[in-house]
């Protein structure tokens, strides 16, 4: 349902006196050791430290009024502690350790770390899984998904709030004008579809021009794309659930079914022959420049994929009147890989929230930051500056203002974006190639296959201090066995490797945390 202004000040000031009554209980009940943390004005005050990308966070025309909005709207006064996402990790490390200095929120980049988890350890940040049972308090936050909170928990306590993001984001896509050219009328379904499809834009012509100069698959250094093929042959993600156990997925059969059919595809040219020598900033222009017709990624780089045919005005190969466009169909074989649901995450610290009714003020801002209200006004800005409401009560954006000078820019990294990435009311009104995306996220979220040692890879000290390298030496052979650089033997050879530079110990570290958790 279309919110008026007048209806949205009114929830405003609803939400302004209810804050108001929660800030009085909330000082009746702290002890006197501290009470919660408020602003001249009687409001509940938080602060946060996160990055800002652009310098002009929250600073341009029109900010006064996004912060008057968000204030006026949550019932809180926020001091802002914003640092330059250059320096952010150093800084954040710094903070960590500066506990006279410490905001009551602390915002994190990307995955937990070694440092977060030992901060963790030392009871540095609090419990929030018992707040987050409070659905009345925490009506968003309470929805937040637990298989991805597993990766925010450290010695069975979630001490982060997760910043979300779709999990349903990977999957296959292809150019519609080129599979009609060829004959394919159906998108593909299994895996053998695919190959037939990857085998007819090498082998067909599919762009009519009389030349051998396509390729099925768009294929760089960068590997997202095998990660995701593996998932089809039924592999797991990274780690699978076998037998009650958990199990590496390159110790599977179908992990080596799946480097097969991948260096079969390689070795039949369906990709380019110097695919892992191709810079992955490139990664998406073979699909632009008609070099190759199926992607496999996140759909919202097929979605712009899409657009750049519209832009440029990239003729269709059957229909000269019309333009080239992506078919975005997701899971192949009924299965996709998942994404680890989180970019970032949000730490209330003991050092800055004190109490109980601090950590109260902090979540009940988080929460109403997860509001439809809220998502517009940071996602999208201003009414009447950056966006109008079409007669259909859609967002419609005014211009293309750029991010530094947006007003609500920065407001975003306040958000969790539980249990909604976008706003549901108003809707952005959303071009084909858009609506697409999120039609196919639709489709992958469900099935999307999750990683199940992901919550106990971030408490993991064996991890901590092999992981990477480990990785990378299953990462290296998986590449050299599709080019053929490496056979079986010589495979299995890394795979060795794996287990005794600390993947045995990994693997017996992660097994004694699930078994725990099966016996709770």
């Amino acid at each position: 349902m279309r919110k008026t202004g007048k209806k949205v000040m009114a929830l405003a000031a609803a939400a302004l006196m209810a804050a108001a009554v929660t800030g009085c209980a909330g000082k009746e009940a702290s002890s006197k050791e501290g009470q919660s943390q408020q602003a001249a004005d009687g409001k509940p005050s938080v602060s946060i430290m996160v990055p800002t990308f652009t310098g002009t966070s929250l600073a341009n025309e029109g900010s006064d009024k996004v912060i008057q909005m968000y204030e006026e709207y949550t019932g809180t006064h926020v001091d802002w502690r914003w640092e330059q996402d250059g320096t952010y990790d150093e800084k954040f490390g710094i903070t960590l350790m500066d506990r006279d200095n410490m905001p009551m929120i602390l915002g994190a980049k990307k995955d937990m770390t070694a440092n977060v988890v030992d901060a963790a350890r030392k009871g540095a940040f609090w419990d929030l899984a018992p707040f987050l049972e409070d659905k009345e308090a925490y009506p968003n936050l309470s929805q937040y998904n637990k298989e991805v909170a597993k990766a925010m928990t450290v010695d069975g306590k979630m001490v982060g709030l997760y910043k979300a993001r779709e999990i349903g984001r990977y999957g296959f896509a292809y150019r519609e004008d080129w599979a009609e050219a060829v004959g394919i009328t159906e998108p593909p379904k299994t895996i053998e579809d695919v190959y037939n499809m990857l085998y007819k834009f090498t082998y067909e012509d599919p762009d009519g021009n009389g030349k051998d100069d396509t390729f099925g698959l768009e294929m760089t250094k960068y590997t997202g794309p095998l990660d995701i093929i593996q998932t089809w042959f039924g592999c797991g993600n990274e780690w699978v659930e076998q037998d009650g156990k958990l199990v590496p997925v390159h110790q599977t059969e179908e992990f080596k079914e799946a480097l097969k059919w991948m260096r079969r595809i390689y070795e039949e040219g369906l990709i380019r022959r110097d695919w892992a020598a191709v810079d992955s900033g490139t990664f998406g222009e073979a699909c632009k420049k008609g070099e190759a017709g199926a992607f496999i990624d996140v759909m919202d780089g097929a979605k712009r994929i899409w657009q750049y045919y519209e832009s440029n005005d990239v003729k269709s190969v059957v229909d000269p009147s019309k333009t080239a466009s992506m078919k975005l169909v997701g899971p192949i074989n009924d299965k996709t890989l998942a994404t680890s649901g989180y970019n970032g995450y949000f730490l209330i610290t003991k050092a800055g929230a004190k109490t109980e009714e601090d950590v109260k003020a902090c979540l009940h801002f988080l929460d109403k930051m997860c509001d439809d209200e809220m998502l517009v006004l940071a996602d999208y800005g201003l009414e009447g500056m950056n966006y109008e409401l079409t007669a259909e009560g859609k967002i419609r954006k005014l211009s293309d203002i750029p991010l530094e000078q947006a007003a609500s820019n920065g407001l975003n990294q306040a958000i969790p974006y539980i249990p909604n990435i976008i706003a549901a009311s108003p809707e952005l009104e959303q071009d084909e190639p858009t609506a697409a995306q999120y039609a196919a996220y639709e489709i992958c979220r469900p099935i999307a296959v999750t990683n199940p040692a992901l919550g106990y890879l971030a408490s993991s000290e064996v991890n901590a201090e092999v992981g990477t390298d480990i990785e990378q030496i299953i990462d290296d052979a998986r590449t050299q066995y599709i080019c053929g650089q490496l056979d079986d033997a010589g495979f299995e050879k890394a795979a060795k490797t794996w287990l005794d530079r600390g993947g045995d110990r990994l693997i017996e570290e992660l097994n004694q945390m699930y078994q725990a958790d099966q016996t709770k």
